[in-house]
């Protein structure tokens, strides 16, 4: 957008991981008495109003802790917009001269995005991504990191004793989650939030080319990728570097909001550049040339405030998009949709699972999904040509059962607050349900006694076990959802069981697909 902090010289070419457009969010300060800890994200630089005052002070734009009278210091925590590897940060006192802290720590961990504020207080897996460091008052202090992160979902921002901070920016590369390419379906494989970047462009004097990555429409012209008015023939143009290698499916290109400077015609190219000499991609990116690029979109024509379809004319595998624009002007956004192929650790998964011999398979289905004709229906469909065919498959075979093979899988569950494994079920599987049901163990004794009682109540009136996505819920959500689904009808419960199984059966394969990745 227009009003964007300008990047740091050191962070060109990464992710702001922090961006407030992103969906970043503050969850938590021990104190914002001065100025509201929400100014941490605000997009645009810090601004100062010389003769403003609230009832609490003077006021400042951003993130105040009033003066500490005991020891210790404050601290805040943000869920990122964009999980990812931080690869630096800037911690901003601007306009905070007298009132700056004096050093910072900044922490990250990998939590589900619905953690609460007191469930990451409570976690313990916090690791130091910038050490204890000093900064400078009414100053913009940059933080590089000599090494990545690892993939975090949340940072903790430390300020000794307590001050106030301007601005927080995380820079650094996005990492989403496996499973965004392995549903069905396309995905946006230039989408910033899933791992797309800009890799070379010919000019962006009034406005990025990475803004094209934005999610949503933009909001207004100064949202989009702009370049100066050309004088010279040729035209403008961008490289995107997809979030993975895919084929990409169908393109929009957005003009909206520009209406006397859009675009008069786009042409797109595309390349894979798996295995190419890093030197040679360099080159390949940075020239205008044709030359190694193959044309995924020709010559098409382009209006004023209006969004394009576009499709390619072939399907080939990609890594690279480059978008051009005839003569000059500018795009709002640019969305790739396509299908992921699989990276070199997903298909070296597959094939061991493919290679197993039938015994072996069995039991790692087993470990899925207790009902023996889902495990026939995967054992038939081996072999797997991707990951997105296992899952597809996963779905499929599960909702072409009835009743009686879901009420098997049921039964290879333990009720929800139960220690041992239910009868039926595998090693494997038992060990994956105790971790589901982690939060049960620091339930009250008040939650783990009407769970129990519920429990009864509910496979008495129904025949079988509460079947619910534990995952990621606490015990008293748990409880809530046993509390209203314990007064459903038969039916209902059953297909609202199965579906919650489903999600199950997703959850470990994953689960298992990760171990064979990393490896293990």
């Amino acid at each position: 957008m227009a009003t964007h902090q300008p990047v740091p010289a050191e962070f060109k070419g990464l992710v702001d991981l922090s961006a407030d457009l992103l969906g970043t969010f503050v969850l938590y300060a021990t104190d914002d008495y001065f100025a509201e800890k929400e100014n941490l994200l605000k997009p645009g630089p810090a601004e100062w109003r010389e003769s403003a005052y609230t009832d609490k002070g003077k006021w400042m734009d951003g993130w105040e802790s009033q003066r500490k009278r005991e020891p210790g210091h404050d601290f805040a925590i943000i869920r990122l917009g964009a999980p990812g590897r931080v690869r630096g940060a800037l911690v901003d006192t601007t306009h905070f001269k007298g009132n700056a802290p004096q050093q910072i720590m900044l922490e990250g961990i990998e939590a589900p995005h619905t953690a609460t504020p007191a469930q990451l207080l409570a976690d313990e897996r916090w690791v130091p991504i910038i050490e204890q460091s000093a900064v400078k008052p009414d100053f913009q202090n940059v933080f590089t990191l000599a090494q990545p992160s690892q993939r975090v979902t949340h940072v903790r921002l430390r300020i000794y004793p307590d001050g106030g901070v301007a601005r927080l920016r995380i820079y650094g590369d996005v990492l989403a989650e496996d499973r965004t390419f392995w549903r069905p379906g396309s995905v946006d494989l230039g989408a910033v939030e899933n791992g797309g970047t800009i890799a070379a462009k010919s000019d962006e004097f009034f406005g990025p080319p990475s803004n094209m990555l934005l999610p949503g429409r933009g909001v207004n012209m100064g949202d989009g990728w702009e370049t100066k008015r050309r004088r010279t023939p040729g035209s403008d143009w961008a490289v995107v570097k997809l979030a993975r290698r895919g084929v990409l499916e169908r393109i929009e290109l957005d003009t909206h909001f520009f209406k006397g400077n859009a675009p008069q015609a786009t042409l797109i190219e595309a390349v894979d550049a798996t295995g190419m000499d890093a030197d040679a991609l360099q080159t390949l990116l940075g020239s205008a040339s044709s030359s190694g690029w193959r044309v995924l979109v020709d010559k098409t024509a382009l209006v004023q405030h209006r969004r394009h379809q576009l499709e390619p004319i072939h399907a080939m595998p990609v890594t690279h998009v480059r978008v051009h624009i005839f003569p000059h002007g500018g795009v709002n956004r640019l969305r790739l949709f396509g299908y992921a192929l699989d990276t070199e650790a997903e298909s070296t998964a597959l094939k061991r699972l493919n290679a197993l011999d039938e015994k072996e398979a069995r039991a790692v289905f087993q470990a899925c999904c207790g009902s023996s004709a889902w495990v026939d229906g995967m054992i038939a469909r081996r072999q797997f040509s991707s990951a997105r065919a296992l899952f597809a498959a996963a779905d499929e075979v599960w909702w072409s059962l009835g009743a009686k093979d879901f009420l098997e899988a049921f039964a290879a569950h333990p009720r929800i607050g139960q220690t041992k494994k239910a009868a039926p079920q595998s090693e494997k599987s038992a060990e994956w349900s105790k971790g589901e049901q982690r939060s049960v163990a620091q339930a009250d004794a008040a939650t783990l006694e009407r769970l129990a009682k519920l429990n009864d109540e509910y496979y008495e009136k129904f025949g079988f076990t509460f079947i619910v996505f534990a995952t990621g819920k606490s015990a008293p959500e748990m409880l809530e959802l046993l509390e209203q689904r314990v007064r459903r009808g038969k039916t209902d419960e059953v297909e609202t069981a199965a579906a919650e199984q489903a999600k199950i059966t997703r959850v470990r394969l994953e689960k298992w697909l990760r171990e064979q990745m990393a490896g293990r």
